[in-house]
């Protein structure tokens, strides 16, 4: 059953903050991502940096997806063996690092 029109949302995602083992992390530049929705596949389509491509069938898919991609990247890239990753991937973690604190506990 296809989405009315009138239910589809294309404004863009902004990512500012997401967890990872626990602990939160920030960034004051935000990661927006563009938002298609593909009607012969009735999928969310989004798009942005460190090269993110995810797609769902609705919104809230798509988020949780991105959640959890910045989670898998920030444990594999971040805090990874720099001695096991390649060029592209170093890059990225220190991208990674640059633009995301660590937000300190409020307890």
């Amino acid at each position: 059953m296809a989405t009315p029109a009138s239910d589809i949302d294309v404004s863009p995602m902004v990512l500012d903050e997401f967890e990872s083992n626990g602990q939160r992390y920030r960034t004051d530049r935000p990661l927006v991502f563009t938002t298609e929705y593909l009607d012969s596949d009735e999928m969310y389509l989004i798009e942005g940096e460190f090269e993110i491509a995810l797609w769902a069938p609705t919104r809230a898919e798509v988020w949780d997806m991105l959640t959890e991609t910045m989670d898998w990247m920030w444990r594999v890239l971040a805090e990874g063996d720099p001695e096991v990753l390649g060029r592209v991937p170093l890059e990225q973690a220190a991208q990674l690092r640059e633009r995301f604190t660590l937000v300190p506990d409020a307890a």
